[in-house]
């Protein structure tokens, strides 16, 4: 991130997305996924994804995500770590934020805690406090 290469990241077109919850389905569990996935439908449960995530107007997820790259046009109640997260217009994410870049359009909705860069939490198993 510091001093590297930056990542650019694309537009992903409908024919990049290999995974699809459609627009009235349900899925209740966690999700580890690897491939673009596009939400329509509504998950309830955490999700992992190492490809790009996007949440369609009609999608709601009720968790966290941790992704590479998500793009929110519905709802997300639950926290967010990822690399580039962008609120489209119309958008609504309810929940603390960890990102490098974030893009919030006009008209998306965000209530949260925004932390801006990915620092990462130290290890505290190994600090010894003197007695």
């Amino acid at each position: 991130m510091f001093g590297g290469k930056k990542e650019v990241f694309k537009p992903v077109e409908s024919a990049d997305v290999n995974t699809l919850i459609g627009e009235g389905c349900t899925f209740e569990g966690n999700l580890n996924l690897s491939t673009a996935t596009r939400i329509d439908g509504r998950v309830k449960g955490n999700i992992r994804s190492e490809g790009m995530l996007i949440i369609g107007e009609s999608g709601r997820v009720e968790g966290d995500i941790q992704c590479t790259e998500i793009l929110i046009h519905g709802t997300v109640d639950g926290n967010v770590d990822a690399q580039r997260i962008e609120l489209k217009r119309g958008a609504t994410l309810n929940g603390d934020v960890r990102a490098d870049v974030f893009v919030i359009e006009e008209g998306a909705v965000y209530n949260g805690h925004c932390s801006m860069g990915s620092a990462t939490i130290p290890d505290t198993s190994e600090i010894k406090i003197p007695d």
